[in-house]
């Protein structure tokens, strides 16, 4: 077959237009724009490119498979991805098809997505296993670098900043993940930036949640989602926190993962998202909400939510039928505010525009939305009508193009809502069948939903379309008339007529049978139509419109049909072969092949050769042969000759049988036994399953199936072959593949969607082949020529077909049922009359099959044959039913015995037995459904009885008051397990040999002293046991430990391990003490002895309430007897009163709930015949035996006759009897009595006046025996319900005990609970220490080695720049055959550089092209503009004519190559120095992400430490359970309960001490006050006089300086001249005296008055000193009183009632008033001391320099 071609697509290229390839079918993907007004997108396994003036092209992807497709409209380039192990991506220019790179290595399995960045670099995204996100940059092939995503959550949309390529967005369904990109040179990185969501702000290693999805959601924390407990509240200030993934037990991704799992709030959904100019995004979610992030800060928020949908009530069906018009616009108004709003799934796809936010979803709205202001608003709407599946703009911005997945393609101007035009709509769905028209021009497909669409071969073109609004199966078009046949569910065949292709006709609809259409083939001249339904049978159709299409005849196949073919030999008869499976397995290929024939004399005499009127055909007349297939198979393809190709199931080989011809075959019972072996094997698929299809010549066979490969070959070489693969076998590989009328087109479709058209490309052998196929092609159009052009004209004259309401399927069970009603109603009027009744002929009914009417028309025809003899059977049963009528009312008549049952009347043995059976089979269902539901609750309750009874080995039960509600239970208890046994055993083992071991060790190594308490807290106590105080309570509250070293109650925390719990069984050595329970093997031990003692104590109780309940059934026994004896009395009394008769209730008898006695069944018990046969023969036997009784008993009669039937004569029965009365009395008057009957009617009235009196006696007694067995039985009861009070005050206390008990376990649990939460945090910190490590030096080696490239770029970059440099310096060397003139010419000509260039925006203002991006080029965009400037410029200066004058031309040129070189020399220097800045950067990022890297591990080692010292901590610090009595508590109550965390446990031994050291403390604190102010006197004394030596020093210093420096004044001179100098002198002397003496005098009497009033003072600080003592004595006195009424309060506090509150209450405040008044003392003899040491200082003299 290779040697006659290549098969290619066919349809017309937009560019060349030559022919090339074509393929349609769109479903929703992605349609983006690779040229200005070009669209492409993936059509099955190729790339569609569509122009936006309809023309079309098809590129054939040369890969294995086709996986996911992007285009790069900028650069007009495509890129697709394989879909194979080891993947490729292959990227294409467009329009030349070109292969630009080929990138590999960067995915195992598959590729998911690609994108392409605004410049030359390309994205890829991974699927299983590895989720890589890969940079390429796909101009060189290079692969950059990768970044692993998170294998949960699934990308819902990425992207490229397209104005940084540097940046890319990644959302999911739960997070948005923003990826820088760094750059050193040739290495990249990706690091990862958070973005936060609200006002959290999240930690670097936490996963950031999404905002709710519900605007009024509330974010709800951590901690506010932890619920506090009482357990919670009464921890001490030791409390470790630990997180909630460590509490879980989970470790590495699973903790880090559970505030997602734990998270139940419902969050918003991302699915698109878009960037904008200055680098923030918009972020469209599922539910219509839209958030922003901005570019900067990396803040996101919810910019907008949906309206919530209101609930509409429901209102009733009249009110709503009353106001239908009114409801119609109202709802058109709802929608049209509707689509000014966006609602969910209406932002799947956005867009950015200049004008605003572009958004489309599934709900088929298009909305321009304003995002600029501050509440969103919705400016532009343009209803698409289909979901919008994909959205993209053209390169300009001034075109959109929309998808949806229901295959159509929409043209969008923005702005312009009236612009929305229909590209392409080929209306999505899965193709049925594929069949071409006569003609070879065009080619009809059928869809799954029962769209027909008419293509044209040559270009792909849809013509038209028209759909039979049913779901169809099958599809065929004849090769005689231009008519399709489309088979769809209900066994209906519509017939569409195809003259005019534009415009198609449904002419005819025949319902053949029941069922779905599941085969369509027309035979080779179209004179037949073969037609299979799901029962199996093959239908022959008359396929000329002629005949109105009319059914012929059928046959029935065994099993389901799989595949059908025929072929039609030279002399037109019509060969048929069938495959179909007998197994009930449809995936298992066909089992069996049958063979028949239809001939023209067959045809002929088609009544005969059928069994009746149903035209079912008769096996001989068909030559029906059946045969079993040794290999199942699939498919079938019959040609001349009897050659049948089918595909096999097991080898996947194609195989080639031989039918037996009709003489060769076996007699029909061996054929059976014959297995159809093949006789030729060829290669074939690779998958499992397929179809085998013969072209129209029959001389090429194609083979297609799931593995979605198409191979052909030729008849004569089986072995070679041609094969394409045009779907995908992934989703299910190849579905339908046709030929072309003259074979030059093959036409596949696949489960995706696509249709393909393949056309020959031949090789010179070829055309011969070619040619004998249209030969062929021609040869039969022009033997059907004629027929045909008769058949088109009859049916175009055929008048359009429509559908009528009545003929609806829904229609026939109401008339069908209201038919057999009225026939039912005739009969029974008949037989009410006695007439004979004749059924009607049935008439047709609406909507009936072909099949049904046939059976109708042999039911008629039968009944015409048959008439007269069902007339005399009519009659015949008329005169037997009138006879049994008789016999009914005969035996109706006779006596019950004689009469026979009506079931015995029943003449139709086998109805009856048809009935009963039918009973029969209904009872046993029903008794089988009752018996599960029996066994159902049997099982139920055995399960129950096991858990609750049969495991208990002590039954739970109860004990209930006689004259009370009081009611005590005991505790069920289980036998304890060997292992918890054998637990035990070894813990009190252990336990006994760490006693031993502890008192050895103490007497050894100790000092024989009194034992010390076991904690800390109670050291003090050893210090008050010295002073005399002592540490413990009295006898009834002792606390600490005993004389013994035992722990009191108080200590031990409950009374069931101490001396007084030992009354409850609960007693034991064995337990640890509370303060020694630090390790966890102590623990646990702990809990086993704990465990213990409670089981003991709930013996030991149980034990006592046996022992009531004993007494509580004696009690019952002893009122029984009683209520015997009363019960008589009130007989004999004949009083009306109620005896008191107890007895044992279900609570106190569970036993009882277990057996069901019969009076508790209130229904009827049912008896099967033996068990009735048997309670007969009982009852027979008992009723023999009472008459064997009744018969002569020589014993009773003896008895009666001779004692008078009794053998004992009791008092009561003697006093019943009443004296005879005399006869005389009764029959004669008082007056006619003689005297002898006098004295009898006298002694008959003594006698009964003694009876009377002996009577009443008698009755009394009983009275008073009566009323004291009542009283009896009273005090019994009374005493027993004492009993059981006391019992039930026991069982408090034993339940108390066990509580305490519990807590402590449950407390020893918790603590076991928080060692392992401690481990588990240890263990996750261990692992995120190993990870950061790992990290950490993986930074390091990235940074040691990026330093390594910085230094050696850096070299580099000084080469570049000293190279740069020496061509400056050489200018002169490289011109020196110029003068120094032109040579400065030439350099400053050398030195000239163009402008730097202003970035160009696209033509037209920025501010009015559509493009957002105008202002702000992508990079390559710049630089492309740059270098095409500076080539330009550059070329602009080399020009000639800038040459100075008297340079030669060769000199200019060298300059300008001279020039350039510099020029270059000064770009690479740029260049080189951007490249060293980046990697500048890059080696700083490096060390600040090392840094970091080195803060993490450093918290978390913080973390580990502080770990370990809270766990050292949680086990030294013990949690203690404590009993304390009411008093000992000194903690104020909160709101619910007592907080103790800030509390501590301290003996009142030593808050008395510490107020003592207290009061000493203060003694000797003033002592050294005062001691302190007298050395400070004494201090500032010296200080005083050091300074008065220091002023006289000074002074004599002064003194002398004078004496030096003296002048000789007047005084002098006076001194020396006057004569009596001295006198003057005297005379002046004496008046100062007498100023001194004067004011002595006054000194001494302000002195005087100063000292009396210091003594004054004195007198009273004295007083004052005193008045303190006497207080200070006072108050030791009333603290001495206070702690001893204490003492005796506290050890007398059970014994005292409430009225003492009161006076401690006014003992409490009047200490309070006297510790007030004596601190204000203290206040007061502070301020006079200070005064007095004011007025002290005061009285120091005052010494003043004298100024001269």
């Amino acid at each position: 077959m290779d040697q006659i071609g290549t098969l290619e697509l066919s349809t017309e290229n937009i560019i060349t237009k030559k022919r090339a390839r074509w393929a349609q079918g769109y479903n929703g993907k992605k349609a983006c724009y690779i040229d200005k007004d070009v669209i492409c997108y993936l059509c099955g396994n190729n790339v569609k490119f569509i122009a936006e003036d309809g023309a079309e092209t098809v590129f054939n992807f040369p890969g294995e498979g086709v996986g996911p497709f992007d285009a790069h409209s900028l650069s007009h380039c495509f890129a697709v991805a394989e879909q194979c192990l080891n993947p490729k991506i292959y990227v294409f220019v467009y329009p030349t098809f070109r292969q630009t790179s080929v990138l590999q290595g960067g995915a195992k399995l598959e590729y998911t997505k690609l994108f392409f960045s605004s410049s030359d670099y390309l994205c890829s995204l991974s699927g299983i296993p590895e989720f890589d996100l890969t940079l390429w940059n796909y101009n060189t092939g290079s692969k950059l670098c990768t970044y692993a995503l998170s294998r949960e959550n699934i990308p819902t949309s990425l992207s490229f900043n397209p104005g940084n390529w540097r940046q890319i967005c990644i959302t999911s369904e739960k997070h948005v993940t923003l990826l820088n990109i760094e750059q050193s040179n040739t290495l990249f990185v990706m690091q990862p930036t958070i973005i936060q969501f609200g006002e959290r702000h999240w930690p670097y290693d936490r996963r950031v949640r999404l905002p709710p999805a519900d605007r009024d959601a509330e974010e709800i924390t951590e901690n506010e989602r932890d619920i506090p407990t009482r357990a919670s509240t009464r921890m001490t200030r030791y409390t470790i926190d630990v997180p909630k993934a460590a509490k879980a037990g989970l470790v590495g991704e699973l903790a880090e993962k559970l505030d997602e799992i734990q998270d139940e709030t419902e969050r918003v959904k991302p699915v698109s998202q878009v960037w904008t100019p200055i680098g923030d995004l918009y972020i469209g979610c599922a539910g219509g909400q839209i958030i922003k992030i901005d570019g900067e800060s990396h803040q996101g928020k919810v910019i907008y939510y949906p309206p919530k949908k209101a609930r509409v009530p429901d209102s009733r069906m009249s009110s709503a039928g009353i106001h239908r018009e009114s409801m119609v616009d109202i709802q058109m108004t709802a929608d049209d505010d509707l689509d000014k709003l966006m609602v969910e799934e209406s932002v799947d796809c956005i867009g950015l525009h200049k004008r605003g936010l572009y958004c489309a979803g599934r709900d088929g709205v298009l909305r321009l939305v304003d995002v600029k202001s501050r509440d969103v608003s919705v400016l532009e709407v343009c209803k698409i009508g289909v979901p919008v599946t994909s959205m993209a703009f053209s390169a300009s911005y001034r075109h959109m193009v929309l998808g949806s997945e229901a295959g159509s393609l929409h043209l969008y101007e923005p702005g312009t809502p009236e612009s929305l035009r229909l590209l392409k709509n080929l209306h999505y769905g899965v193709f049925v069948a594929i069949s071409c028209l006569p003609g070879n021009e065009h080619c009809v497909t059928c869809r799954e939903n029962g769209e027909i669409q008419v293509w044209t071969i040559d270009k792909g073109q849809l013509v038209s379309s028209i759909s039979v609004d049913m779901p169809a199966f099958s599809m065929a078009c004849s090769p005689m008339l231009n008519v399709c046949a489309v088979g769809t569910a209900g066994g209906y065949i519509y017939y569409l007529d195809m003259n005019d292709v534009e415009n198609p006709r449904l002419v005819e609809r025949v319902r053949v049978y029941e069922g779905t259409v599941t085969h369509l083939v027309y035979q080779e001249t179209g004179m037949y139509l073969l037609s299979v339904s799901e029962d199996g049978h093959v239908f022959l159709i008359d396929g000329r419109a002629s005949k109105n299409f009319k059914p012929l005849a059928h046959t029935g196949m065994k099993g389901e049909v799989q595949s059908l073919s025929s072929y039609t030999d030279s002399t037109g008869a019509v060969h048929v072969v069938v495959t179909h499976n007998t197994s009930g397995n449809k995936r298992s290929g066909a089992t069996h092949m049958t063979t028949f024939s239809v001939t023209e004399e067959t045809m002929r005499d088609l009544r005969y050769n059928c069994h009746s009127l149903k035209y079912d055909f008769k096996d001989k007349s068909i030559s029906k042969v059946s045969l079993n297939m040794a290999i199942p198979s699939y498919g079938s393809a019959v040609t001349e000759g009897g050659t049948v190709y089918t595909l096999a199931q097991t080898n996947k080989k194609v195989h080639q049988h031989k039918l037996p011809r009709k003489e060769d075959l076996p007699p029909e019972k061996e054929l059976e036994k014959i297995r159809m072996e093949p006789d030729a094997e060829f290669p074939g698929h690779q998958l499992p399953g397929g179809q085998v299809l013969l072209s129209p010549h029959h001389k090429w066979l194609a083979t297609y199936g799931t593995d979605g490969t198409l191979m052909l070959r030729t008849i004569g070489q089986m072995d070679k072959t041609v094969s394409v693969t045009p779907h995908d076998y992934r989703i299910g590989g190849v579905k339908v593949v046709a030929f072309a009328e003259d074979s030059q087109n093959i036409f596949t479709t696949g489960y995706d969607g696509v249709l393909t058209c393949y056309t020959w490309n031949y090789t010179p052998t070829g055309l011969g082949k070619a040619k004998s196929a249209m030969e062929a092609a021609r040869a039969k159009k022009s033997k059907l020529m004629t027929s045909q052009m008769e058949e088109n004209e009859h049916i175009v004259g055929m008048q359009e077909w429509t559908p009528d309401r009545e003929s609806r399927p829904m229609s026939e069970r109401p008339v069908t049922t209201n038919r057999e009603a009225k026939e039912k109603m005739k009969r029974d009027e008949a037989l009410e009359r006695d007439e004979i009744y004749q059924t009607p002929t049935p008439t047709p009914e609406d909507n009936s099959t072909w099949l049904q009417n046939q059976e109708l028309e042999a039911f008629k025809e039968e009944d015409k044959q048959y008439a007269e003899i069902k007339k005399n059977l009519r009659v015949s049963i008329r005169d037997m039913r009138r006879t049994l009528q008789s016999m009914l009312h005969s035996n109706a008549t006779l006596p019950e015995l004689e009469r026979l049952n009506r079931h015995e009347f029943d003449l139709d043995i086998e109805e009856q037995m048809r009935l009963q059976g039918e009973a029969d089979q209904e009872v046993e269902r029903v008794r089988e459904e009752i018996e599960f539901e029996n066994l159902a609750k049997m099982y139920l309750r055995e399960m129950i009885k096991r858990e609750c009874w049969d495991e208990m080995v002590v039954k739970g039960r109860a004990v209930q008051a006689f004259n009370s509600n009081l009611e005590v239970s005991n505790f069920p208890m289980r036998e304890r397990h060997k292992q918890f046994l054998k637990m035990l055993e070894t813990v009190k083992k252990r336990r006994a040999i760490e006693i031993a071991e502890s008192k050895a060790r103490t007497e050894i190594l100790e000092l024989p002293q009194k034992a010390a308490p076991t904690t800390a807290l109670f050291l003090s106590m050893l210090q008050q046991q010295r002073y005399g105080y002592g540490y413990g309570f009295d006898e009834e509250g002792g606390e600490g430990e005993d004389d013994d070293g035992r722990e009191q109650p108080s200590t031990t925390g409950s009374l069931a391990a101490d001396l007084v719990g030992a009354q409850y069984g609960g007693g034991s050595d064995l337990f640890y003490s509370q303060f020694e329970l630090h390790a966890r093997e102590q623990k646990v031990n702990q809990i086993v002895l704990l465990e213990d003692a409670i089981f003991r104590v709930k013996q030991v109780f149980n034990k006592e309430f046996d022992e009531l309940f004993i007494k509580k059934e004696q009690e019952i026994g002893k009122i029984a007897e009683k209520n015997k004896r009363i019960k008589k009395i009130i007989a004999d009394l004949e009083f009306v009163e109620d005896v008191i008769e107890p007895s044992l209730t279900i609570a106190e008898k569970p036993e009882m709930m277990l057996t069901v006695n019969d009076d508790e069944v209130k229904v009827e018990k049912f008896y099967t015949p033996e068990q009735r046969k048997i309670m007969e023969k009982k009852q027979k036997e008992e009723e023999e035996r009472r008459a064997r009784e009744r018969g002569d008993n020589a014993r009773e009669r003896a008895l009666n006759e001779m004692m008078g039937g009794v053998l004992e004569v009791k008092k009561e029965d003697e006093l019943k009897k009443d004296i005879p009365r005399p006869s005389f009395i009764t029959t004669k008057a008082e007056a006619e009595w003689s005297e002898d009957e006098q004295k009898i009617a006298k002694d008959y009235e003594r006698r009964v006046k003694e009876l009377q009196e002996e009577r009443e006696k008698y009755r009394k007694q009983l009275e008073t025996e009566l009323r004291k067995n009542q009283s009896i039985i009273q005090e019994g009861m009374a005493a027993f319900d004492e009993m059981l009070n006391t019992v039930f005050m026991k069982k408090i206390k034993v339940m108390m005990v066990i509580y305490q008990e519990e807590l402590k376990i449950l407390r020893l649990r918790y603590s076991l609970l928080i060692e392992e939460e401690l481990e588990t945090r240890e263990n996750e910190l261990n692992r995120l220490l190993e990870h950061k490590t790992a990290m950490k030096a993986k930074a390091a080696q990235t940074l040691m080695e990026t330093n390594k490239s910085v230094s050696a770029y850096r070299d580099t970059y000084d080469i570049y720049l000293a190279e740069d440099k020496v061509m400056d310096k050489q200018f002169k060397k490289e011109f020196q055959d110029v003068s120094a003139l032109q040579q400065d010419q030439l350099y400053r000509f050398f030195k000239k550089r163009p402008r730097a260039l202003k970035i160009t925006r696209a033509e037209g203002d920025a501010s009015t092209l559509p493009n957002p991006f105008a202002d702000r080029p992508s990079t390559a965009r710049q630089n492309a503009q740059a270098d095409q400037y500076m080539a330009n410029q550059m070329a602009d200066l080399d020009k000639l004519s800038n040459c100075p004058e008297g340079v030669e031309p060769l000199v200019w040129d060298r300059l300008c190559r001279y020039r350039m070189e510099k020029v270059k020399s000064e770009n690479k220097v740029k260049v080189s120095a951007q490249i060293l800045a980046e990697m500048t950067s890059f080696y700083q990022k490096r060390q600040e992400q090392e840094e970091q890297y080195k803060k993490d591990i450093d918290n978390i080692q913080d973390q580990l430490s502080r770990l370990r010292e809270d766990r050292n901590r949680f086990n030294l610090n013990l949690e203690v359970q404590l009993l304390l009595k009411q008093g000992q508590v000194e903690v104020d109550a909160g709101s619910f309960i007592q907080e103790y965390k800030d509390s501590a446990l301290i003996h009142r031994s030593v808050v008395e001490e510490l107020n003592n050291n207290i009061q000493q403390l203060g003694e000797s604190k003033i002592a050294s006050m005062v001691e302190s102010k007298d050395f400070r006197k004494g201090i500032i004394q010296l200080e005083w006089e050091h300074k008065k030596m220091l002023m006289q020093v000074e002074d004599l210093q002064n003194k002398m300086k004078d004496v030096q420096f003296i002048k000789v004044t007047r005084e002098i001179q006076l001194f020396l001249n006057a004569p009596d100098y001295e006198g003057r002198k005297q005379g002046e002397v004496g008046k100062l005296e007498q100023t001194i003496l004067q004011q002595k005098q006054i000194h001494e009497k302000n002195l005087s008055e100063r000292k009396k009033a210091l003594k004054e003072l004195e007198r009273t600080i004295k007083q004052k000193e005193n008045d303190n003592e006497q207080l200070l004595k006072q108050l030791e006195d009333l603290n001495v009183s206070v702690h001893e009424r204490k003492h005796i309060e506290q050890v007398n506090a059970d014994k005292q009632k409430d009225s003492g509150a009161e006076k401690r209450y006014q003992e409490i405040v009047q200490r309070r008033k006297l510790v007030d008044l004596a601190k204000a003392q203290a206040q007061e003899v502070a301020v006079l001391r200070a005064e007095v040491e004011r007025l002290r200082m005061r009285t120091f003299p005052a010494l003043v320099q004298v100024e001269h």
